[in-house]
């Protein structure tokens, strides 16, 4: 094959496309919840580090496709340090000498390597072989955490949706059964949540407060001809009133302690001053 048909054949048939399950080191560029983005998964082992093997998934961004394919395929073996230092004249060379205006003007697999590398050796811990998020899709290794934010981010409502913004569900198609609950939980959880009534103020500042408010309350419900209240002293859903007028005082009375049980809350008396 001739350079640029080789490299057509890395875009036709990419190489170490895909999660690579026991990666300990992965390098990120784009955002896959705004459109384009390339990953790249690293398998670093031995003394000195090398990697062992490379991986990618590319989600829209397709002219990275084939450099991201030759330059996982470039890898193998490597050690950290040389891995470095590669760029996209060495990625030319592992083509047999590509001319340089057949390459995308900036190769995010490059960036991808310095960002894992970086990562890799500023981890506190290393997480071995374990998988370090849950995947929606492994057909695709699209983790249930991007699936989730795609929902809320763009405000999707249908499974279709949510296949043409992601890619989940484009293989063997087993997750397109957890779309309608995916949807659901997003949806629930970008709901306003509930705002608590404000706890009632203590003190004397509070007790001032609500002084007034139940002057406005005997005021304006608390209604009985010839007879007025005035609030004198204030208890634990207990009020002690004044009592002016000739009118018939138990029914006022009476009449103060159900509005404000209505209004306040609660079972309040309401007894007349002494």
């Amino acid at each position: 094959m001739t350079p640029a048909e080789l490299f057509d054949d890395h875009r036709r048939r990419p190489r170490q496309l895909g999660k690579l399950l026991n990666a300990n080191a992965t390098g990120d560029v784009g955002s896959i919840v705004v459109g384009d983005a390339l990953r790249l998964y690293l398998k670093i082992d031995g003394d000195p580090a090398r990697i062992v093997e490379a991986r990618f998934q590319v989600f829209n961004a397709t002219d990275q496709v084939a450099p991201a394919s030759a330059l996982c395929e470039l890898l193998a073996g490597w050690t950290l340090a040389e891995a470095k230092t590669v760029d996209a004249a060495a990625i030319r060379k592992h083509l047999g000498g590509l001319a340089a205006d057949e390459l995308p003007p900036v190769i995010w697999a490059v960036s991808a390597v310095t960002s894992a590398i970086a990562a890799w050796e500023h981890a506190p811990e290393r997480e071995g072989d374990e998988e370090r998020e849950a995947l929606f899709c492994r057909c695709h290794g699209i983790p249930a955490a991007v699936v989730r934010e795609s929902i809320r981010l763009m405000q999707l409502t249908e499974p279709e949706q949510v296949v043409d913004a992601t890619g989940v569900g484009t293989g063997c198609g087993t997750c397109r059964a957890d779309l309608p609950a995916a949807i659901a939980e997003a949806q629930e959880s970008a709901k306003p949540k509930p705002v608590a009534a404000p706890a009632p103020r203590t003190g004397p500042t509070g007790r001032i407060a609500q002084v007034h408010r139940i002057a406005k309350i005997l005021s304006d419900d608390v209604r009985v001809p010839g007879i007025e209240l005035e609030p004198w002293d204030l208890g634990d859903q207990r009020l002690v009133v004044r009592l002016r007028g000739s009118g018939d005082r138990a029914a006022a009375l009476a009449k103060a302690g159900q509005v404000l049980s209505s209004q306040l809350g609660g079972t309040w008396t309401v007894e007349a001053a002494e």
